[in-house]
């Protein structure tokens, strides 16, 4: 069974809220006929991100990862919107088997977090993708008994191919990382009122200060007017 592992790199992701989800799939096995089954094989991958957590085809299309052959967004992609008004997003990561391996990469951006009492941090869960084979000579037909045909209306095939022509598998893999997720600071409610009162003294002295100087300036007019005169 191949195995699979996810990381989530990136210099600071708790501050920087961006970094990398990989993906590293291993189909190399000691069983000579079962290498010869991957040989020039496509991979199929479809990961989904939780309502939290977004990529865009912009930051995919420039993050240079060459084993990344073809992006299909399942679903609308809107970078504004706040993960409380967010749904999670299906994304279609199409590669190759190189040397009985793929491996890839995408961007990722955590999305802003309503505040909540005491503060802390948000948990958002990165769910194990699901695999998929399409191989050169039908050759993973002889394998029904490990690879379950599609049946999902969410997959590899276009929704009007029917199940006994795609010729797409979905294929059992063992994650050997740990389950992923992705801990998002968020603020606290209890500052609100000091931050607001903070910010509304800035505001009133800010003001006080501006009328303070017109006030100056015009009478410095006002005089200098009356000694010309």
């Amino acid at each position: 069974m191949e195995k699979a592992q996810r990381r989530l790199f990136g210099d600071n992701l708790v501050r920087d809220s961006c970094g990398n989800l990989t993906i590293n799939i291993d189909f190399a096995s000691d069983n000579e006929e079962e290498r010869w089954l991957y040989e020039d094989c496509m991979v199929g991958i479809e990961q989904t991100l939780p309502s939290g957590v977004y990529s865009s085809i912009d930051d995919i299309n420039d993050s240079g990862c060459v084993n990344l052959i073809h992006t299909v967004f399942k679903t609308a992609v809107n970078i504004e919107l706040p993960a409380k008004k967010s749904e999670p997003i299906v994304i279609h990561l199409l590669s190759k088997v190189r040397d009985y391996r793929t491996d890839i990469y995408i961007p990722v951006h955590a999305r802003y977090h309503n505040p909540a009492k005491g503060g802390g941090m948000v948990r958002n869960e990165i769910p194990v993708p699901k695999v998929y084979l399409l191989c050169p000579d039908s050759r993973l037909e002889r394998c029904d008994d490990l690879y379950a045909e599609l049946t999902h209306p969410n997959n590899f095939c276009s929704e009007h191919v029917s199940k006994e022509n795609c010729t797409w598998k979905e294929i059992p893999i063992i994650m050997v990382t740990a389950p992923l997720s992705w801990h998002v600071p968020v603020g606290d409610t209890e500052h609100y009122a000091l931050v607001a009162g903070g910010t509304a003294l800035v505001i009133a002295l800010g003001s006080l200060y501006l009328l303070n100087t017109l006030r100056r300036y015009h009478s410095l007019a006002h005089r200098n007017n009356k000694k010309i005169s």
